[in-house]
């Protein structure tokens, strides 16, 4: 993607007149002051301000002067579960308020930037999953320092181009809301029927009420997909921001991965199946009912089996009422980071109405779903155009025909705003010639037997390979630290970098780490672990990093299956790369312990349906080989594991 001449590439840092974190209340004093303070929740999925939970603190003077927010000052969540740290609003309501410390003002230049584009740039770059890649993590948060924040690159227009920019995307935002409301409307009218059946979940004594586990046939996470990146083809990934309160499903928001056959039948929802977020937000949940195709959970939702004795319409209407979101979340185990697990959710109780009453619900409830299928069918077409308008938008794609007609202004524009940057010391950059075209890597000093491997690899792939090797070099050998966030981001910032991956497009930084693992995986860089001093905790933490291979290393994959099979003596010998998950682990309590992702054996077929339970968390490798080996058949010693 190459920019307008009329454009530069700043930082965030070089369009503000200000960047403060804020403030965290004083214990015991929530809700016994008069000042609203603005917190995570204040900022919505679609880059909104919210008052819903406003809190209220007292803050001195002081305070109150030095965290006061102005309209047009911009919010960005700066702490939050890894998920949603970065959404970014606009500040937009008149009065006193102050920020809590997890989130940054951020208050702009109006010579240089308007706070609706720098709102929307800062939450596109979150929608992306940009936003993350630059976080430091820790137990179950994740955060983004202020100097991080200030270094993100910005693509800058000249600032009427940003105002023609902002009007385009203002209405596609008008559009989203009529079909929200649309949607909204027919929200009410399935709650409205389920009282009229059932009564107030919870308040009524004339049904049973029952574990919900007791009509469930069974219960798994969802998998995780480490390597592999969103496509434009392939299965739906359903995501806790993919659902509605309802329970029904944004198809048109669900991202699609391109997975085997045998990923498909081995992961995909059968139809009656309920999914539930376990983790960050409690209380989402969906009913997929199979009519949209084939789909897989993601890895924050837990799957129910729903049994006969349930009808499913009955317990998707169920699970949207007050009382059993107000069970999920007392059922939560953690505070920081709330997360929730299968037989918790099973235990909630539930009434359970005859069978036929619950049919009779059913029939009409389906065709209120099918007028809201025809809704939705709508929606998902303008949520295509405004997903296309905004890609545009911040390439310049959508403004090309305009910058023609006002040819004039654009060109005063661009030299104002040009002198008022470089008075201020900015660095930025002019767009880039065109890419040169690419060429191979070196593979002279390689092994010839690894050409073909080299001949395989994707162009993106060549580059992040060729790119990584002089990176390398020129930075006196050292390996890369990927899970270091500035290390890596300074990495992905470089001139020399962007300018050899910016035909790719914009916040590389997921598709280049995924990259490299992949090529790690291939055998055709090194992956090693470096101690590196917490400089917070004073622990001492080691960190995945990555470096070229040495020409000693050239043949290791040929010598280990060479090893391999000199040892197996004539047997039948199992060998695996185990794909882990320490994360998911650490959030439902077991620190140091692993699920597993993926199992794939010598040539790279997947087989991680020989992992039964996929739920069981691990705390060595070993204790994962006595599994597989039971799964086969086998003896321990025949199965080897290598973690990737």
């Amino acid at each position: 993607m190459r920019l307008p001449e009329s454009w530069r590439v700043a930082t965030v840092g070089n369009v503000l007149l200000d960047l403060q974190p804020g403030f965290a209340q004083k214990p015991g004093e929530e809700d016994d002051g008069t000042t609203p303070q603005i917190r995570t929740h204040n900022v919505t999925p679609d880059g909104k301000i919210t008052l819903e939970g406003i809190k209220h603190i007292s803050a001195s003077a002081k305070e109150t002067a030095r965290y006061k927010l102005m309209m047009g000052d911009v919010v960005f969540n700066n702490t939050n579960s890894e998920e949603w740290v970065g959404k970014t609003a606009v500040f937009n309501q008149e009065g006193e308020y102050v920020f809590s410390n997890h989130m940054t003002r951020l208050r702009p230049h109006p010579e240089l930037v308007t706070p609706e584009y720098l709102a929307f740039y800062l939450h596109q770059l979150w929608a992306i999953g940009y936003s993350k890649t630059r976080a430091k993590r820790w137990v179950s948060q994740a955060g983004i320092e202020s100097k991080a924040i200030a270094s993100f690159k910005l693509s800058l227009p000249t600032l009427p181009e940003q105002h023609r920019i902002i009007d385009v995307l203002r209405q596609a935002q008008d559009l989203r809301s009529q079909k929200e409301q649309v949607l909204k409307l027919s929200a009410e009218l399935a709650k409205a029927l389920f009282e009229q059946h059932f009564g107030i979940a919870g308040a009524s004594s004339a049904w049973p009420m029952e574990p919900f586990g007791k009509h469930t046939t069974y219960s798994k996470y969802g998998p995780r997909f480490p390597d592999q990146q969103y496509s434009d083809s392939g299965i739906h990934i359903l995501r806790t921001t993919d659902m509605n309160n309802d329970g029904t499903i944004r198809w048109w928001e669900a991202p699609k991965l391109a997975l085997t056959e045998g990923q498909i039948q081995e992961h995909a929802l059968k139809p009656g199946t309920l999914v539930v977020s376990r983790s960050g937000t409690i209380g989402p949940f969906a009913l997929f009912d199979g009519q949209e195709g084939r789909c897989v959970a993601g890895a924050y939702l837990i799957e129910f089996g729903l049994a006969d004795s349930v009808q499913p319409e009955y317990v998707r209407a169920l699970f949207a009422t007050p009382y059993v979101q107000q069970m999920l979340k007392k059922a939560v185990r953690s505070v920081a980071q709330p997360n929730i697990n299968a037989p918790n959710i099973q235990s909630i109780k539930i009434p359970v109405p005859p069978l036929e009453i619950q049919e009779a619900f059913a029939v009409q409830i389906k065709q209120v779903r099918a007028w809201t299928s025809e809704i939705v069918k709508s929606a998902s077409k303008i949520d295509e155009v405004i997903r296309a308008v905004v890609g545009e938008a911040f390439s310049g794609e959508l403004t090309a025909q305009w910058r023609g007609m006002h040819a004039s202004e654009i060109t005063t524009a661009t030299i104002c705003r040009d002198q008022l940057l470089n008075a201020r010391g900015a660095k930025t950059r002019s767009p880039a010639a065109e890419p040169k075209p690419s060429l191979p890597p070196d593979v002279d000093s390689e092994r010839s037997a690894r050409h073909w491997l080299l001949g395989e690899l994707s162009e993106f792939q060549r580059q992040v390979l060729s790119t990584f090797k002089a990176y390398y070099e020129q930075n006196d050998q050292l390996p890369l630290l990927v899970e270091d966030p500035d290390e890596f981001t300074h990495f992905c910032d470089d001139d020399e970098v962007m300018e050899r991956l910016q035909n790719f497009g914009p916040a590389l930084n997921n598709r280049i780490r995924r990259t490299l693992s992949q090529l790690s995986a291939l055998g055709l860089i090194a992956k090693v672990t470096l101690p590196k001093q917490n400089l917070e905790s004073g622990e001492r933490e080691y960190l995945k990093a990555f470096r070229p291979l040495r020409e000693a290393e050239y043949t290791r994959l040929a010598d280990v299956a060479t090893l391999r099979k000199a040892l197996s003596s004539g047997m039948t010998s199992y060998y695996f790369t185990v794909g882990v998950d320490y994360e998911t682990s650490e959030h439902a309590g077991a620190g140091g312990m692993f699920q597993v992702t993926e199992l794939r054996d010598d040539n790279d077929k997947d087989c991680t349906h020989l992992v039964v339970d996929r739920g069981k968390h691990y705390s060595n490798l070993d204790d994962l080989v006595y599994d597989i080996a039971e799964r086969l058949g086998v003896s321990v010693d025949q199965v080897q594991l290598e973690e990737v």
